[in-house]
């Protein structure tokens, strides 16, 4: 049951997130394209949702992934941000969420943090980059918490995700209106 009350919302997202906009929810983001940043996996789409989703539908074939490989969970919402706003329509999670595509051989569940290789939109004719799913970091409830919501006050709306590895990683902190983790990594976008 628990599921399907998932489904209507999280297909209203994807049109409302794809349908008034050029640039998808699924290749725009706050750090530099082909750059790798961390998010939390929030809700599984179903195939039969991110097909009528029809702009997303197409910039994910655009981008190379054949209609084959879109299957239940290959789409998901995930959050940069965490937690609240000034209503929950309008917090922070909710609004700068993200759409990002997990290819067969990831394979992601709902609280689950995720490496993605962050997209970009269309340009100069071409389809553009989806934001890819690279690797699970932190499954959701397992035993190590190496990573969690930075700075650790609940009482705050732009918390990032950050984890003790992130600095001796390479990992580089950005600050401003859309603070963010992530690693410049050299991708061809």
């Amino acid at each position: 049951m628990k599921r399907c009350i998932l489904c209507l919302p999280l297909c209203l997202a994807l049109l409302a997130l794809t349908g008034c906009s050029n640039n998808l929810r699924i290749h725009t983001d706050f750090v530099p394209p082909g750059s790798l940043r961390l998010a939390q996996v929030m809700v599984l789409g179903k195939r039969a949702e991110i097909v009528q989703a029809k702009p997303l539908y197409d910039a994910i074939l655009a981008d190379g992934i054949r209609d084959s490989e879109i299957v239940d969970g290959s789409v998901v919402m995930a959050r940069i941000f965490c937690c609240g706003g000034m209503t929950d329509n309008l917090s922070s999670e909710k609004v700068n969420s993200l759409i990002l595509y997990v290819p067969k051989e990831v394979t992601v569940g709902r609280g689950d943090i995720v490496e993605v290789r962050v997209g970009r939109p269309p340009e100069k004719g071409d389809a553009g980059k989806v934001h890819l799913v690279t690797r699970v970091v932190q499954k959701y409830g397992g035993n190590e918490e190496r990573c969690w919501w930075d700075p650790k006050d609940d009482r705050l709306w732009l918390r990032v995700i950050y984890c003790d590895w992130m600095p001796n990683e390479g990992w580089i902190k950005q600050g401003g209106t859309n603070p963010a983790w992530y690693k410049l990594e050299s991708s061809g976008l």
